[in-house]
Order: structure tokens, then sequence, then C-alpha cells
């Protein structure tokens, strides 16, 4: 059975190339070419609920990795679920080879340890986000993109250590689906839903149903990485 709750809908890179003009060893024929990249802030940080797209997607994201099975494996890859997954880097590492066995998702950043981010310092944030980008790399070759705060908490300093680490989107969620249970805006579900689950002993049932659902309202599951550049 379907529970159906309401919930509030709460840059370039520079191009330097060496002037013959300024330096007469240079040859024009062989020059090259350095990317620098851009300095971000806290003022390049988009904070997103919902994506606004016009294509008839929702996107399934799946939090912390304590729990996996080759239930859950089996039913992505049938179904080739697109997944957006918010792991800390340590769990990720110890299930790698069933991480990695599912092509069709990307890692992002959750930080290193789940801490409650308003409670630290700005070097205390930081550390834990830009420590997660390092290790997933590490486990995955991907370079995570986009960053979620442990349990939805975040605040001024959040965005700026974000920046710093090099990501530009601070990821929340419209949507839960956990425990067999859907909370969803009042109607059902639709295009541009983030959806928050996380890996537990029940979400491999709970995404059977969560893919019903989509298919129910006329949507399919994408990548966030695709619509958030």
């Amino acid at each position: 059975m379907v529970l159906f709750a309401v919930l509030p809908l709460t840059s370039a890179r520079a191009t330097v190339t060496p002037d013959p003009a300024s330096d007469p060893s240079q040859d024009p024929a062989s020059t090259t070419t350095t990317t620098i990249a851009p300095i971000l802030t806290s003022k390049d940080v988009k904070v997103t609920y919902k994506v606004n797209t016009k294509d008839k997607v929702v996107f399934i994201t799946i939090d912390d990795g304590f729990h996996v099975s080759p239930e859950l494996a089996r039913i992505i890859r049938r179904h080739k679920v697109p997944v957006t997954t918010f792991a800390m880097p340590r769990l990720v590492a110890r299930e790698k080879k069933w991480y990695l066995g599912n092509k069709n998702m990307t890692f992002e950043n959750h930080t290193v340890n789940h801490r409650s981010l308003t409670q630290l310092s700005y070097r205390q944030q930081r550390k834990e986000i830009c420590r997660a980008n390092t290790q997933l790399k590490k486990t995955t070759g991907q370079e995570p993109t986009l960053f979620r705060p442990p349990g939805g908490n975040w605040n001024k300093t959040t965005k700026k250590a974000v920046a710093a680490c090099g990501m530009k989107h601070l990821v929340m969620w419209n949507v839960i689906a956990e425990k067999g249970i859907l909370r969803m805006p009042k109607g059902g579900l639709n295009r541009g839903d983030i959806i928050l689950m996380h890996y537990l002993p029940s979400t491999a049932q709970t995404l059977e149903l969560l893919l019903r659902q989509i298919k129910h309202d006329g949507l399919k599951p994408a990548l966030l990485r695709d619509y958030l550049n």
C-alpha cells in the first residue's frame, strides 16, 4: 500500500596562451594551451530541492551506504536504474565491488564522517567535504560534482566550504521513499522531483515500489549530473 503525505516544497574556464611577442623563443606553431579552473565562492553554490526541467524525469538519490544487497543490485541492473549515490567514502570502499558493478551510478559527496555540519567550523566543514572528494575519487575514479549535507543540515559556512572544495551544487530533496512508504507532494510525482532514499535492508522493496509509481506518473529516472552542470 502506498501512503501519501504532503511535503512542503521547500563557469567558464580561463585559457592562457603564451605570447610569442613577450617570449622570442616561443614558436607560434608549437604554442600550448593551459586551462585554469575558476575560483568558486559561496555565491556560486546553488541549493536545489527540485530540478527545473521540461523533461519527464525524476532523480533517485540514495544516501549513506550502510546496507547493500544482491537483491538491490539485481533491481538496479534489471531496470537499468540511474542512481545518484551520496555515500560515505569508507562505505563505498568497503563494498567497492558492489558499487562499481552498477554502471549507471555516480558517486557524489556526503562528507567523510556524516557529522552535522551546522555544528562545525568552516575549517572542519571544508575538511569533511574536501577529504570525501579525494577519497571517493581514489576508490571510484569519479570526481564528485554534487554535495548533499548529512541530515540536510547546512548553513552559509557550508556553501563556502562546498565552493572551496570545487563544487557548485548543494542538493536537497522534495520526495522521500523509505521503508515501503512514499512521501511526496499530493497528486503523485512530478517532473524534476529529487527523491531521497537510504541504503537500508528495505531499500530493494522500496525501490520496486518507487519504480512502479514513477511509471504510473508517466516519468522515468535520470542522473542528476546530466541536469546539474
